[in-house]
């Protein structure tokens, strides 16, 4: 009888331990992680630096970006990054509006803002959209981009066309 009491006793105890809710991992470390890699994107993508930018893009990384095909690996993204460099002309900013960190993964969302500097003229329009990327971290610890979409406003379509 002590034997079976003792067997249901731990059992009890096990079972509540078990069904007991671990307290969440402190993720605002990484959280903060992810906002200092967009600042750093960023500042990179305005100096045109794709050796800043390289290891911050997973090699597999996909990147799904407006009205063209699903860009797929590293040295894609990079190259079309490239095109859109005109320093001179043009820089970027952006906010990060939402970071969730869960693992070794994070989702953030923010706005973006391609301004014209003043050497690009009247004729250079500002641009801005919204993004959406999933990290993943990668050797060593880094974030790195894994998915990522962005979009901008599509022009006005005049009624009846």
């Amino acid at each position: 009888m002590k034997l079976r009491f003792r067997i249901l006793s731990l059992a009890s105890v096990l079972v509540v331990a078990a069904c007991t809710q671990q307290p969440a991992p402190d993720t605002g470390a990484d959280a903060a992680a992810i906002r200092a890699w967009v600042d750093q994107f960023v500042v990179a993508w305005n100096e045109a630096d794709d050796a800043t930018l390289g290891p911050m893009i997973a090699e597999d990384a996909v990147l799904m970006q407006p009205d063209g095909p699903p860009l797929q690996g590293r040295a894609a993204i990079l190259a079309t990054m490239a095109e859109g460099y005109d320093i001179a002309m043009i820089q970027q900013s952006a906010t990060t509006d939402e970071v969730v960190v869960i693992g070794d993964y994070a989702y953030a969302r923010g706005t973006w803002n391609l301004n014209p500097t003043p050497a690009a003229g009247p004729d250079v329009q500002p641009a801005n959209g919204k993004w959406s990327t999933l990290f993943e971290r990668g050797a060593g610890g880094a974030w790195q981009v894994s998915r990522w979409m962005w979009n901008q406003p599509s022009a006005a379509v005049p009624a009846g066309g």
